[in-house]
């Protein structure tokens, strides 16, 4: 008999798995859900059974199945990126697709895919059939992300897998596949559900986290120092970095990763492993400061010194700028101090010494950070985060110049303040430019081309968050800077979902600096 029931009005995914589809449009909420892009539905002519007739030619047999051979599996699946658009026009942000590979592709184990995820850049493998949870496949998607990071790797492998960073992951890959599919806004119920389950992972993360540091070696496991940084990641994935609040998640876990890098001690720098577990915490802890306009850690002088005398040769480019960080940001942190208090006595008695510590440091690394034409990755991510360093601490130093016009008697003349403020606003411009030169450079194959996004230009975009911001941000940079900065942001927000970059907040720049140092006194005003 002919089937002339009535056919399923189903999405393409529903059917494959049998479950119920809401029937939803353009995408049903089971499939968002289940963390996939909904494939679509059928034409209404699919939706029509004809009925039997003679000249069909009668039903026909079906065909015997080959007998499956020695090897053969079911097809695996790989998570591939539709073409990027080269400019924020009207293409829009572009989403993930899943596309099924030849029936031919081996299946992998986990073990075999984290090792080829942590050494080839895209597509992305997902070892598992199409009907497995995607939680099977978020520590391979967080490795893929930072794939350059070799001791996360190693991390994974060798803590339990019911541990904190097994939480983290979620999290993280979570947010990510969120990010990418939804990158401006989803439907509100399908928002709620994926904010209560990585609500349920944070809290499973943090819960797993206070229980490690219970014991007395807690701070000493990698796998917690790795967590931490890993959900400091997250925030800025999130975007819950937000400019008008003292404290955000983001600060608290940067704060989280220094009590961590105090508490074990000085026997982390006796070893590569602690020195490379150090150097991504610090980084994170360092930026931080920056961003508050704070000191460096008062330990940062004792761990350097003590990297310096067993330095390896990888660590050159860190050090040299660490260094530099730790003087810049009290030197930019006292600047701030006395424009918020209105302090011009202050200002004219430490003007000369702050310029010079600010010199000398400058000089330090101008003369000893190789800047080639194509450094390696790390290392240029290094001279980036000098450039960045510079834009904000020159654009204090040039505040603080405008600021003494108004309160003589000056500490130099009112000549060489004006020399200075455009020996500052060249060094801001300078340094925007040399990080907006750079930029498709440091993010790679995603730098604004069509074709697969790689998961791993998502930690290149990650990096590239706080240069970028700064150079939006400052009232002392360039309208062309600005612009380029702001394009940047929002292709990296928008491609790569990392929301942080569409949160800006130019307006908070100034916060407390008081109106002398907007504007300089003019000498025809004397």
């Amino acid at each position: 008999m002919p089937n002339t029931g009535k056919p399923s009005k189903d999405c393409h995914l529903c059917r494959s798995r049998r479950v119920k589809c809401d029937l939803g449009r353009p995408s049903c909420q089971r499939c968002i859900k289940y963390g996939a892009e909904c494939p679509g539905y059928r034409n209404e002519q699919e939706l029509v059974f004809h009925n039997y007739t003679s000249n069909s030619g009668g039903p026909k047999k079906r065909k015997k199945r080959a007998p499956k051979t020695a090897g053969s599996t079911t097809p695996s699946v790989v998570l591939s990126a539709a073409p990027t658009p080269s400019s924020l026009g009207d293409e829009g942000p572009a989403t993930p697709s899943l596309a099924f590979l030849d029936e031919d592709q081996p299946h992998l184990s986990p073990e075999e895919a984290q090792l080829i995820l942590a050494n080839s850049p895209s597509p992305l493998f997902l070892t598992k059939p199409l009907h497995e949870h995607w939680t099977a496949q978020s520590i391979p998607i967080l490795l893929n992300v930072y794939e350059s990071l070799e001791f996360l790797n190693k991390i994974y492998q060798n803590y339990p897998q019911d541990g904190p960073l097994v939480w983290a992951a979620h999290l993280f890959s979570r947010t990510y596949i969120t990010n990418v599919a939804h990158p401006t806004s989803v439907h509100k119920d399908a928002q709620e559900e994926t904010e209560r389950e990585l609500r349920t992972y944070m809290g499973k993360a943090l819960r797993s986290i206070h229980g490690a540091l219970q014991a007395p070696d807690g701070a000493l496991r990698d796998d917690v120092l790795a967590t931490v940084w890993i959900l400091a990641n997250y925030e800025l994935l999130a975007g819950s970095l937000n400019n008008s609040k003292v404290l955000s998640p983001w600060h608290l876990h940067s704060h989280g990763l220094c009590s961590i890098l105090r508490t074990r001690g000085l026997k982390m720098f006796f070893s590569e492993a602690g020195r490379v577990a150090f150097w991504s915490a610090y980084n994170m802890v360092q930026i931080e400061a920056l961003v508050t306009s704070s000191e460096c850690p008062a330990e940062s002088r004792e761990w350097l010194g003590i990297i310096k005398t067993m330095m390896d040769q990888s660590e050159h480019a860190p050090l040299l700028v660490s260094s530099y960080i730790v003087e810049i940001a009290r030197v930019q942190c006292r600047m701030l101090i006395i424009l918020r208090d209105h302090d011009s006595q202050a200002a004219s008695a430490e003007y000369s010494t702050l310029m010079d510590c600010l010199r000398k440091a400058e000089a330090e690394v101008a003369a000893n950070l190789n800047i080639g034409d194509a450094p390696h990755s790390l290392e240029l991510y290094w001279v980036q985060l000098w450039r960045a360093a510079q834009v904000k601490c020159y654009h204090v130093a040039h505040l603080l110049a405008t600021f003494l016009t108004h309160f003589p008697p000056y500490p130099v003349s009112l000549d060489q303040l004006e020399r200075d403020r455009c020996e500052f606003l060249e060094k801001v411009w300078s340094a925007s430019g040399s990080i907006l030169e750079d930029t498709p450079r440091f993010l790679g194959a995603f730098g604004g081309h069509r074709g697969p996004r790689p998961p791993k230009a998502l930690f290149g975009a990650l990096k590239m968050i706080w240069p970028l911001t700064v150079i939006y941000i400052i009232p002392s940079s360039t309208e062309e800077h600005k612009a380029g900065a702001h394009t940047w942001l929002l292709l990296i927000g928008r491609e790569l979902g990392v929301r942080q970059a569409l949160k800006v907040y130019p307006e908070h720049a100034m916060r407390g600096v008081p109106d002398e140092a907007r504007e300089p006194l003019r000498i025809e005003e004397i």
